[in-house]
């Protein structure tokens, strides 16, 4: 159904991400995260970094904001777009080896929709405490199981490759998440359920592209047949017939998690 052949899957990606990554992103900035200004920041898991240049802005010119992502195709897209933000930098990276791993000097460690890629939690949590200087915290908003439209989709409209996507997911609990947060020193101060906001598609081409994009490529919107694409979207169809790809009506569908935590 789908042709995703002309665009690299880090373009994919950053068009992709301007709906519940961006928009959720930085609602969980405006809200919770709360950065001032010459603030140090490390974004951990930054992909093409429209949240990275975001936390750039708000910190002003006397703070400063690094992006950290595996994604050696991601980040230098980033590289590339916002090369023009002075106080912003990309590296490709993890979150056991990133720029000043160890240092105690960041203000803030930063992380959306990037947790549930994490292997080794505790190491995480370990690495970002000792990273951190006193006083400071992380903010992370991340996925505790794989949405049900996403999980829907890969069973229904890509079952020779739903196993191996889902085997990337590392999602875990809640409570495990805060446990791992507190047995690494973090004094935590909000730690909650909520809802995405930004999972909207105009088309189905566009929810294909963001499944494919979204699993670095995996998703294959080649292998969606009319069958399939139908079989799967009967589940979204309103009680008039009507298409809607607009995953906010059902609640059930969008359960995500955030945690701010403090290095005391």
């Amino acid at each position: 159904m789908g042709d995703s052949s002309n665009n690299s899957e880090a373009a994919g990606y950053k068009e992709a991400s301007r709906s519940a990554q961006k928009v959720d992103g930085e609602d969980f900035i405006q809200t919770d995260v709360r950065p001032k200004a010459g603030d140090v920041i490390l974004d951990l898991g930054c992909g093409t970094g429209e949240l990275s240049a975001y936390l750039a802005e708000l910190v002003g010119p006397e703070g400063k904001v690094i992006g950290v992502d595996p994604d050696k195709e991601r980040i230098q897209l980033a590289m590339e777009t916002l090369s023009q933000i002075e106080n912003l930098s990309f590296v490709e990276g993890s979150a056991s080896s990133f720029p000043g791993i160890g240092s105690g000097s960041y203000n803030i460690i930063f992380s959306n929709f990037a947790l549930h890629w994490m292997t080794n939690k505790q190491e995480v949590f370990n690495n970002m405490f000792e990273s951190l200087k006193t006083g400071g915290k992380i903010a992370f908003q991340y996925a505790f199981c794989i949405p049900p439209f996403m999980f829907n989709a890969y069973k229904e409209m890509n079952p020779e490759n739903a196993e191996r996507i889902c085997q990337k997911f590392q999602c875990e609990s809640k409570s495990k998440i805060d446990n791992y947060c507190k047995s690494a020193g973090f004094r935590i101060t909000k730690s909650f359920e909520n809802y995405c906001k930004g999972v909207v598609f105009g088309n189905v081409d566009r929810l294909l592209k963001w499944h494919w994009s979204t699993t670095h490529g995996l998703f294959d919107p080649s292998l969606v047949t009319e069958e399939r694409l139908q079989r799967y979207l009967a589940a979204y169809r309103r009680n008039d017939g009507t298409l809607c790809l607009d995953f906010r009506e059902k609640e059930d569908e969008l359960h995500v998690c955030r945690l701010i935590a403090f290095k005391q």
